[in-house]
């Protein structure tokens, strides 16, 4: 299709027709396909995640490639090219693995933890569990104690598949863990790690091992899952107190997936075929990547996996071509800032040259044009080669993305880029962009599965009835909104409306082409001493599109008028920056960080990039402090990078209060 220019009255969610007005609510709106207002809820045939994985295979061809890796070639853990298990292959192997655990005693209904890092082994285990309609809780590599053995225990999982070195976290925990019985390696455990195991009554076995049992026993599952049973439990990523177990059904699955591929059939929204390759970056265990996987699957497209080792990534993506990368933002601005930082280290003919070919793709967006017959084969071709060089599609979630970093992937790839927004509790995205959409700033309309309106807050001040367009909190309804929290049915009654809508807790309005736009946050917001409210979040989006800065924290104490921040800097970035400025910057790194002279000069240009993307005077922090340590080496990152606003509080108590005491 070709895109249409800013400005477009192209439609991309309509009204349900007939729906009833309703008091401080807007109608529901839905997909423009849904021109009925009736919602998508599975494909044709397929009933389960077992039959959608049938679906791919028969697209694909049974003896094609579904999952690659990069195999450990030697004793210091270099790896060589990508291979590949094919879907006849990897069918053969759950359903062996699938009667394994049956063996172990495991039943339909059961849960299973799957604590590690995205490889096959990982989605082998998760259709095992399909096959015989046990439920999969996937764990996060990078919990904390605490919340590990709160998410081991709360789920009742009796049995654990894992590396060797969560082994032995797992054990050492194993007291507050009370319902393991099994430890399940997918590596070489070693005999100590056995004899530990033993000591706490915990057998800890090979995946081998377990799958070469099924091999010689099988077991038949008594039925093959139905879309009602629970095909995973995936624990929310806890921003804030313990993280709630979102219990999703075959159903909810099934619907998400569904929804892309009849925007696929409408030609709406990018097409997939056996041809395509993506690179499966995000975790399994959070719901986007799980539904990209599904949803790759039930088109027959072929996933590999990166290493664990994130520095590795652009090897990775070089060597595998990939054709489809699913990211977060703050991967895409990583890559952004690096990308800029080598062009400006080169300087000269060259960095002239990026500049006006970047600026010439800049202003040809705004005419809904993506590429350049001289400037993609001339500036950007050896940047997309790095990645691949058959970059077809990004699509990047979990967070909002700016529009800097937008423009930025599209000018330098020169291919599709689409956003989404959703919850755990929506299987990842309930809208998205539409593929020819590529006005920045908006997340689309509703999935065919979803119906989306807005519930005035008038405690923050938006109403359904504002001008120019209706805001409020986002609601929303469909086949792919979650059943309930796992064990915790007070949490999930407060988390609908009384007539069934999910409250998400996210601020939005609607355009006029009935795209959706996050705005604010209902919980994160705080008020300031002269009454204004302040949503860290955007300040901290805009602070993070600054190439010195990595990581943000913006704070605002109830009883001040203004505001301050931590910023973690880019090291390599901020020195340039600095020599640019003439400010001396030598001398080792956490001292840079703590020179008074520095930091007046990063607030500084923070404060006058702040105020060109659209702050107000009382959204600019007056004071930063400059750490030297990324949040994530500290716990107050999600696994899915979302602070964890609370700790960071507690963890910068008293930065903060030395902030606010300073004159500055």
């Amino acid at each position: 299709m070709t895109p249409p220019p800013k400005g477009s009255t192209i439609q991309c969610s309509i009204k349900v027709p007939g729906a009833p007005t309703v008091e401080g609510e807007t109608k529901p709106y839905v997909n423009f396909i849904n021109t009925d207002g009736k919602l998508v809820s599975h494909t044709p045939g397929v009933n389960s995640l077992y039959d959608n994985y049938l679906r791919g295979r028969s697209i694909a061809g049974k003896n094609s490639p579904a999952f690659g890796y990069r195999p450990i070639v030697d004793g210091l853990g270099n790896v060589g090219p990508y291979r590949w298990v094919t879907w006849d292959l990897f069918h053969e192997r759950f359903v062996n693995l699938s009667s394994g655990l049956r063996q172990l005693g495991m039943q339909a209904g059961d849960r299973i933890g799957i604590f590690m890092n995205n490889s096959v082994e990982w989605v082998l285990v998760e259709f095992a569990t399909y096959y015989q309609r046990i439920v999969s809780v996937p764990i996060y590599e990078a919990l904390g104690p605490d919340v590990l053995a709160h998410v081991v225990a709360q789920s009742g999982m009796t049995v654990v598949v894992c590396t060797s070195d969560n082994a032995r976290r797992l054990l050492s925990l194993i007291d507050r863990m009370p319902n393991v019985q099994d430890i399940v390696v997918v590596d070489a455990p070693g005999p100590d790690l056995v004899r530990l195991g033993n000591s706490h009554s915990v057998a800890v076995r090979t995946l081998r091992a377990i799958e070469d049992a099924g091999a010689k026993l099988p077991i038949e599952p008594e039925m093959l899952p139905r879309p009602s049973d629970t095909a995973t439990i995936i624990f929310t990523s806890g921003t804030v107190g313990m993280p709630k177990g979102v219990v999703l059904t075959h159903a909810n699955l099934l619907a998400s997936t569904a929804s892309v591929v009849a925007m696929q059939q409408d030609d709406s929204f990018y097409t997939f075929t056996p041809n395509d390759c993506n690179m499966g970056f995000l975790p399994l265990a959070h719901c986007l990547g799980r539904m990209v996987m599904h949803l790759m699957i039930a088109t027959g497209v072929k996933t590999a996996f990166p290493r664990s080792d994130p520095t590795k990534l652009v090897e990775d993506l070089h060597e595998l071509q990939p054709t489809i990368f699913v990211g977060v933002p703050r991967i895409f601005n990583r890559i952004q800032d690096k990308v800029l930082a080598s062009v400006k280290v080169k300087g000269g003919l060259q960095l002239s040259l990026f500049q006006y070919a970047f600026s010439t793709k800049k202003g040809n967006l705004s005419r809904g044009q993506v590429s350049h017959w001289l400037w993609d084969r001339v500036v950007f071709k050896p940047l997309r080669d790095k990645f691949g060089g058959r970059l077809r599609l990004i699509v990047s979630g979990s967070a909002p993305i700016s529009p800097e970093t937008l423009e930025f992937l599209r000018c330098c790839f020169s291919c599709n880029v689409i956003e989404g927004y959703g919850l755990s509790e929506t299987v990842g995205p309930t809208s998205v962009t539409l593929i020819d959409d590529i006005e920045p700033g908006n997340v689309g309309a509703p999935l065919p599965c979803a119906m989306m309106k807005l519930r005035s807050a008038p405690d923050l001040g938006y109403d359904v009835d504002d001008l120019p367009h209706p805001r409020g909190e986002i609601l929303v309804k469909g086949a792919h909104v979650f059943s309930e929290y796992f064990g915790l049915p007070d949490k999930t009654r407060e988390a609908f409306t009384e007539d069934g809508w999910l409250c998400t807790g996210d601020i939005g309005k609607v355009d006029e082409r009935g795209r959706f736009h996050i705005i604010d946050r209902r919980n994160n917001m705080f008020k300031l001493a002269q009454g204004m409210f302040v949503t860290p979040e955007k300040i901290e989006n805009i602070y993070a599109d600054h190439f010195i800065v990595n990581q943000a924290f913006v704070y605002g104490d109830p009883l001040r008028s203004s505001l301050v921040a931590v910023i973690v800097p880019d090291e390599t970035l901020l020195r340039m920056f600095l020599k640019n400025k003439g400010v001396p910057s030598d001398g080792d790194w956490p001292s840079l960080c703590r020179n008074p002279g520095v930091r007046r000069e990063v607030i500084a240009e923070l404060a006058a990039w702040g105020k060109n993307h659209g702050l107000a005077g009382y959204e600019i922090p007056k004071r930063a402090e400059l750490t030297p340590v990324p949040f994530e080496n500290i716990g107050l990152f999600t696994p899915t990078f979302k602070l964890k606003r609370r700790e960071a509080v507690a963890y910068f108590r008293d930065i903060l209060t030395c902030l606010y005491a300073e004159d500055i």
